[in-house]
């Protein structure tokens, strides 16, 4: 009897965890940060200017206004659904604000004639606001009409797109528009002493999209639609309003980036963005976001930006040629799509 109680104990005792397994889990746990402080190293090895801090900065500001995009796909995808509109709603919303701010100006055109080009000149705040009134508006409509008219999410922000860069283009009118004012410009390219704003900005971001995944009922509603519907419904969440809320953050977020963005260059055309739309996701999803909904972290996703836009950084300071740093990214892509089908099987 003795014996039996004495193996009894034994078998009740936790498991001791060793280095090898604490240090397998820590590394499961962090990988992104883990594979990011990898890469810097490697690109440290290569070129030794990109540890300074004036490289640094450059990597956090020109992560900003990808970093909105960033946020905008990884809350749609919570809910399990995608859109595909955000890289085009923000440069779409980044030309009516050019055309509302830029400064008109006149020029001679080989006619002889003067035409007047630019914007209308008015204030800088009413650009803003129209932007990201606009912005969400797109974002709602895309919501609206996957939820109340179950239409197909890839399909609807699919065509979304579509139009919204033809748009582009008709009222931009093929232009690059000049003269931002400075004070919208404060976000983009300000600094605050030796630091630029647009670093503070993309850290304040992301401080207030964990706070509200994980210290609000709204961030556990997304967690919760995006993990099984059919529960989250029987449990008293309002799985639509839910998407839809989550539909309408995402078009403010481009609206956001287009603000980080046009601030950042000064200026405002239809080519203002390529590929960002691919980045942000692939971004997300090795920062953990799953494309089936209901997994990803804040951290996370800020550990996924920022390789990306590591990476970007590295290739451009070895003067590595365009061509190749799209095969790289499409490769990270492919990574990204890879890693989250790991995570799942798992």
């Amino acid at each position: 009897m003795l014996e039996l109680k004495t193996k009894t104990k034994e078998l009740c005792k936790p498991p001791v965890v060793g280095f090898r397994p604490r240090a397998v889990q820590f590394i499961n746990e962090n990988f992104i940060w883990v594979l990011l402080v990898l890469i810097m190293a490697g690109a440290t090895v290569m070129n030794p200017r990109f540890l300074t801090s004036n490289n640094i900065f450059n990597i956090l500001v020109a992560s900003a206004s990808l970093g909105c995009l960033v946020l905008a796909e990884s809350i749609v995808f919570f809910t399990g659904n995608f859109d595909l509109s955000i890289e085009a709603n923000m440069i779409f919303v980044a030309i009516v604000g050019g055309l509302i701010m830029a400064y008109p100006t006149s020029i001679t055109n080989a006619a002889g004639a003067t035409v007047t080009t630019g914007g209308l000149g008015l204030s800088w705040p009413l650009a803003l606001v129209v932007m990201l009134a606009l912005s969400s508006t797109i974002g709602l409509a895309n919501g609206l009409m996957v939820v109340r008219l179950r239409m197909n999410n890839f399909m609807v922000t699919l065509a979304t797109s579509i139009v919204l860069a033809g748009l582009a283009l008709v009222v931009g009118e093929a232009r690059n528009l000049f003269g931002i004012p400075d004070g919208f410009r404060f976000v983009g390219a300000g600094k605050l002493g030796p630091v630029p704003i647009a670093a503070i900005f993309l850290l304040i971001l992301f401080a207030v999209a964990h706070f509200v995944l994980s210290r609000t009922v709204f961030g556990r509603q997304l967690y919760a639609v995006g993990s099984n519907r059919e529960a989250a419904r029987a449990a008293g969440i309002n799985d639509d309003r839910v998407i839809i809320h989550a539909y309408l953050i995402c078009g403010f977020l481009s609206g956001l980036a287009a603000y980080v963005l046009v601030g950042r260059l000064g200026a405002a055309s239809a080519g203002i963005s390529n590929g960002a739309l691919f980045l942000a996701v692939a971004a997300a999803v090795i920062g953990g976001v799953s494309l089936m909904g209901g997994r990803g972290t804040a951290p996370g996703m800020l550990g996924g930006l920022l390789l990306v836009s590591t990476i970007g950084n590295a290739m451009n300071l070895a003067q590595i040629p365009a061509n190749y740093v799209r095969v790289v990214s499409g490769a990270v892509i492919l990574l990204a799509v890879f890693i989250d089908a790991l995570r799942s099987r798992r």
